[in-house]
C-alpha cells in the first residue's frame, strides 16, 4: 500500500500548537525530513516539550502567533484547537500555504486503512467498541483521533505497519481535512454543540459532514436513521446505508428480538445477538448497532458474528461515560463527567430508575437549556438540582423561568459534590452529568471526572474513620 501522498522533506512547516496532537504532528514530520517551527498561543507549556523541542533543533514560540509562523513556510499543519479562521491563518492562505489539520496530516503520511466516527455525542464508546469488535478479528487496530490518542502518535510508532484505524472525528478536526477518506464513515446523530465555535447550527453541521466529501462509490456512509437531520442527507458519491435501534429496516441493520440484522446487498445477511451487552440506556443501544454495523462494512466476509458477540459481552464502557464511581451508604454515584452539554446529560437522566440528585453545570459553550430545564422538572426520578460552575446563573434562569426551585445554588465544585453527600439518602442515585464544558475548574472533562470519584472516596472513608 502506498501513502496518501504528501512530501515534507526538506519542506518548511510550521506547527500551530504545541499540546499533544501538535507535539505527535511534530515529532511525525521531524521524522520524515521536514524543517518544523512551532508555535503555541498560550505563555507556558509543558517543560518537558521545550527541552525535547530544543534537544532536537525544532525552532518555537510561545504565547503569541508571530509573522515568523508563516512567512516562507510551505505547509501549516494545526491542531484541533486552534480555530482555522485566525488572522495569520487567513493571511497565509491569502499566500497560498496549503493549511491542514493534523488529522489530515498523518493520513497523508500512512498507508492505513481508516474507518471514522463523526456526530455530537457517543463518539468515543462507539469508536473504543468498534476497536473491540475489530481487534477480535485482525491485527493492527489502533483507536485514535478526538478520543485522545492522536492519529500521527499511531503512525510513528508504527511505521511499516499495516494499520486498521478506526478514528474518532470531531468537527474542529474535519474542518482541516482536504484529502481524509475513511472506507466507513459513521454519523451518529446531531445537535447543537460548539456554539461558541460556529456562527450558528448549520456550520457546524457543514463541518461533520466533511467526513462523506472525499468518498467514493467504493467507500459506505453509515447513518442513524433515528436522526432527523440524518435521514436524507447527501453524502457525496459514497454509497448511503442506515441502522436503526428501533424499527426494522427493508435493509441495513436494525434490532429484532435481541438481534441486530445485517441486510446489505452483495454481503452475506449476519445476525448478532445483544443479550450480553452491558452497557444501560437506548442511546448505547443505539451505539452498539452502529459499531457492529461499521464492523460488518469493514470486514465483509471476514465478519465473524461469534467474535463479535464476545466483545459485545466483555466492553464495560468508558471511564467517565455514565461510570458507577462507587455506591457509600446504599447512595450510588454515578460520573458522568464526559457530558457536556444539555442533549448528553438528557440522554444520562432517559436511564434514570431510582431518585436521583443531579449535579449541573461548569463553564460556557453556548448552549440553551430551557429544553434541560423542562426535563428535569418534569422528571419523576430527580428530587433535587445542584448546580454550580461559570453556567450557574444561566442554569438557574432555565429553572426559574419555568417555576422550578429544586435547586441549590454552590460556589464550587467540590462545594456540589459535598452538597450531593449530605442531601442524599440510602436508595438515592447522585448523578454528575454537568451539561457544561469543564474548562472553569479544571483541564478536562477527564480531570473533572477524576476529583468527583477521589472526593467522593474521601469523604465517606473520613465518615468510616470518625
Amino acid at each position: 500500500m502506498q501513502t496518501h501522498g504528501l512530501q515534507v522533506k526538506d519542506r518548511k512547516v510550521t506547527v500551530f500548537g504545541i499540546k499533544k496532537s501538535g507535539i505527535a504532528a511534530i515529532e511525525l514530520l521531524v521524522s520524515k525530513g521536514a524543517k518544523v517551527f512551532a508555535t503555541e498561543k498560550e505563555s507556558e507549556i509543558e517543560s518537558s516539550a521545550i527541552v525535547w523541542m530544543e534537544d532536537i533543533g525544532v525552532e518555537f514560540e510561545l504565547g503569541f502567533h508571530s509573522r515568523k509562523s508563516i512567512e516562507n513556510k510551505d505547509l501549516i499543519v494545526i491542531s484541533p484547537g486552534v480555530n482555522p479562521q485566525l488572522p495569520i491563518l487567513l493571511e497565509a492562505r491569502k499566500m497560498n500555504i496549503p493549511v491542514i489539520g493534523e488529522v489530515e496530516l498523518a493520513y497523508q503520511l500512512s498507508n492505513a486503512r481508516f474507518l471514522a466516527v463523526t456526530g455530537t455525542s457517543g463518539k468515543s464508546t462507539t469508536v473504543e467498541l468498534i476497536g473491540a469488535i475489530l481487534s477480535k478479528h485482525i491485527p493492527g487496530v489502533y483507536v485514535c483521533g478526538n478520543i485522545g490518542v492522536p492519529l500521527s502518535r499511531i503512525i510513528l510508532n508504527n511505521m511499516g505497519k499495516k494499520l486498521n484505524l478506526v478514528v474518532e472525528a470531531s468537527s474542529f478536526q474535519l474542518e482541516t481535512i482536504h484529502s481524509f477518506k475513511p472506507e466507513i464513515a459513521v454519523f451518529l446523530n446531531f445537535n447543537a454543540d460548539h456554539m461558541d465555535r460556529y456562527s450558528n447550527l448549520q456550520e457546524y453541521f457543514r463541518a461533520k459532514t466533511r467526513i462523506f466529501e472525499n468518498q467514493t462509490g467504493d467507500d459506505v456512509a453509515l447513518l442513524n436513521y433515528e436522526s432527523p437531520m440524518l435521514k436524507d442527507l447527501i453524502c457525496g458519491s459514497s454509497k448511503r446505508l442506515y441502522y436503526s435501534h428501533h424499527q426494522k429496516l427493508k435493509k441495513g441493520f436494525y434490532v429484532e428480538d435481541g438481534l441486530v440484522n445485517m441486510d446489505v446487498d452483495g454481503l452475506p445477511c449476519s445476525k448478532v445477538p445483544l443479550n450480553g451487552y452491558q452497557l444501560p440506556g437506548m442511546h448505547n443501544l443505539s451505539n452498539a448497532v452502529a459499531s457492529i454495523a461499521a464492523t460488518y462494512l469493514f470486514l465483509k466476509e471476514d465478519f465473524c458474528p461469534e467474535k463479535t458477540c464476545s466483545a459485545l459481552k466483555e466492553f464495560k464502557g468508558l471511564e467517565h461515560r455514565f461510570e458507577k464511581a462507587g455506591e457509600f451508604n446504599g447512595v450510588v454515584f454515578i460520573n458522568d463527567s464526559k457530558s457536556t452539554k444539555p442533549q448528553t446529560t438528557e440522554v444520562a437522566i432517559a436511564c434514570l430508575s431510582q431518585p436521583t440528585i443531579l449535579i449541573l453545570g461548569g463553564s460556557d459553550k453556548g448552549n440553551d437549556f430551557t429544553d434541560l430545564a423542562l426535563l428535569v422538572a418534569n422528571h419523576p426520578w430527580i428530587k433535587k438540582v445542584i448546580i454550580t460552575g461559570k453556567t450557574q446563573r444561566k442554569i438557574k434562569h432555565a429553572f426559574d423561568a419555568i417555576g422550578y426551585r429544586s435547586y441549590k445554588l454552590t460556589p464550587s465544585f467540590k462545594s456540589a459534590v459535598f452538597e450531593s453527600i449530605v442531601r442524599s439518602n440510602k436508595g438515592d442515585m447522585v448523578l454528575l452529568s454537568p451539561a457544561c464544558a469543564s474548562f472553569d475548574e479544571f483541564v478536562d472533562f477527564e480531570q473533572r471526572g477524576r476529583v468527583f470519584k477521589q472526593l467522593i472516596h474521601d469523604a465517606f472513608r473520613q465518615h468510616n474513620n470518625d
